[in-house]
């Protein structure tokens, strides 16, 4: 009988959230529907790992001790591939790191016939930064940060990005990346959705707007979308602010609301909602999903809101032109008050949100962010030039 074909993701910052995010979604269906023997590879971050049992049953989760640095090297992965790189036929890493090239070297040495799959997992905005300093000027610490882009680039058999946009740069600056790179977005597993969560026609949905995430971050920027609803009049709309608020965030909030009592009853703070099914029927009820982050990937929230016919408005991040479809599901609006604003009040108008415009949102979310469809597009370009 012949072995599957084996499917390691190295990611030592594994914690138990993680494998619900692209980080343990990934291997999880290479495995569920490509066909691969898939193990997920970290240091134990967390005492236990519930959504092992059953979100990504079947997953391998592998816990190696972690030895310290050398330098940039995490001697754990040294370790893990000096033993195991032979047994491996797909290396998967995250985000472009100094340190992969050592680990890619090692791997390719003892394992040629192996294939590197490096999913990158980075707005674009940082990739055309760390571009700009590579060549701005010349310098010995530039010219090794070339050396070691260009070697990875030659050691890995696919990189992954988010967006068509980031695509296109990346092959402009590195027209050697044109065989080797695809877009494949985050999605959602929408084999557990379908089973765990009936979706509400368009008749069920409710006048709520909700956003999602660590509140109070710079990155999140919840302070322009508190703002902003200050100058909206929300009339029975309800707006649901869900996840962990920042300590340092909480004295905000006292004052907002001590200046505009009025919204003390539409809009709400839930804390963090860590029931998987909670967070999902959050999304269910609501019409709206709003995003004002300064700076993203491809946030996992996006596809989430998208699978549940959510409208979006977000800023400007790398990804938001990708999930709203060029606009059509939505609105990227710049990062200020008046026109974040501006675009809630058009939202909520009477006759803005249809049904027609709810069913097509669902139908583009189950064509192009769907993990299993996302897997399948990886695992074909994994068998080229096999």
């Amino acid at each position: 009988m012949k072995q599957k074909p084996t499917f390691h993701t190295i990611f030592t910052d594994t914690e138990n959230f993680h494998l619900v995010k692209d980080v343990g979604q990934i291997p999880y269906f290479m495995y569920k529907t490509e066909g691969y023997d898939a193990e997920l590879i970290s240091y134990r971050n967390n005492e236990a790992y519930p959504y092992i049992n059953k979100e990504v049953k079947g997953l391998k989760l592998r816990f190696i001790p972690d030895k310290g640095r050398l330098f940039y090297f995490e001697l754990g992965i040294v370790s893990y591939l000096w033993s195991f790189a032979k047994s491996i036929d797909v290396l998967n890493l995250f985000h472009f790191k100094k340190d992969h090239l050592l680990y890619l070297l090692l791997y390719k040495i003892l394992n040629p016939k192996g294939k590197a799959y490096i999913k990158l997992d980075m707005d674009i905005l940082f990739f055309k930064d760390y571009n700009a300093f590579l060549y701005s000027r010349y310098s010995v610490k530039n010219y090794l940060l070339k050396g070691i882009t260009k070697w990875m680039f030659k050691l890995t058999h696919v990189f992954s990005v988010e967006t068509e946009e980031a695509r296109s740069y990346l092959i402009k600056v590195y027209p050697e990346l044109e065989q080797k790179l695809i877009c494949i977005p985050n999605g959602v597993d929408n084999l557990y959705l379908d089973e765990e969560i009936k979706l509400k026609p368009w008749e069920e949905k409710e006048d709520i707007i909700i956003t999602v995430g660590r509140i109070g971050t710079l990155q999140k920027n919840t302070e322009l979308f508190l703002e902003a609803l200050k100058i909206t009049k929300l009339n029975n709309w309800k707006v649901y602010i869900l996840g962990p608020v920042e300590e340092d965030f909480q004295n905000y909030i006292k004052q907002y609301f001590l200046e505009n009592p009025q919204l003390k009853n539409s809009i709400i703070f839930t804390g963090n909602v860590t029931d998987r099914k909670e967070l999902f029927e959050w999304y269910n009820r609501a019409k709206i999903f709003c995003l004002t982050s300064r700076f993203e990937g491809f946030p996992i929230a996006f596809p989430e809101a998208l699978y549940f016919g959510d409208y979006i408005i977000s800023t400007p991040v790398s990804s938001s032109v990708h999930i709203t479809n060029n606009g059509q599901f939505g609105k990227v609006v710049k990062a200020d008050t008046p026109d974040f604003a501006a675009a809630i009040i058009e939202c909520i108008a009477d006759g803005f949100l249809t049904s027609e415009q709810f069913e097509n949102t669902i139908k583009f979310s189950r064509a192009n962010f769907t993990w299993p469809g996302i897997a399948k597009k990886l695992s074909e370009k994994l068998k080229e030039n096999a």
